[in-house]
């Protein structure tokens, strides 16, 4: 079973070749919002499949739990955050290789998931998410058959 990630700002025509994929980019993108995705991150996100359900855990160092938004519509889960510009501290950075102040993930779930029985919880940076199977999604134990 996998998630897709879904990221409505891709383009369809995409090539095989990565070097044309970035030109592409370049040439159709301003100069402002290929800025903005350069320094935009987005926290790195594991799926572990179990056999009760999956568990999604998200990397968000500096996060707080009430600076997430977490939805789920029409078997997309979508998992936002933004942190507000004054709690935000102002720094001088000389690198800065994460900013998770403003992301969103979009994963489409597998119709194999129960949507009214996801759990989230918050730990150490690591925002965790349960997602239940459906009953019938379950697998069952082997069992012997009797011939009558």
């Amino acid at each position: 079973m996998t998630f897709v990630n879904v990221n409505p700002r891709r383009r369809r025509h995409t090539s095989v070749n990565p070097f044309f994929n970035l030109v592409n980019d370049i040439l159709h993108t301003s100069a402002n919002e290929l800025e903005k995705n350069i320094v935009k991150s987005r926290p790195a996100v594991n799926v572990i499949e179990g056999k009760e359900g999956f568990r999604l855990e998200i990397a968000a160092p500096g996060l707080n739990k009430s600076d997430f938004d977490i939805n789920v519509e029409k078997n997309v889960l979508t998992i936002s955050a933004k942190v507000e510009k004054e709690n935000a501290e102002k720094v001088n950075y000389s690198r800065r290789e994460f900013n998770y102040n403003e992301f969103n993930r979009t994963f489409q779930l597998p119709k194999t998931i129960d949507t009214t029985k996801i759990d989230a919880a918050f730990n150490n940076g690591i925002l965790t998410l349960t997602l239940a199977k459906k009953e019938e999604a379950k697998e069952l134990p082997a069992r012997k058959i009797e011939i009558s």
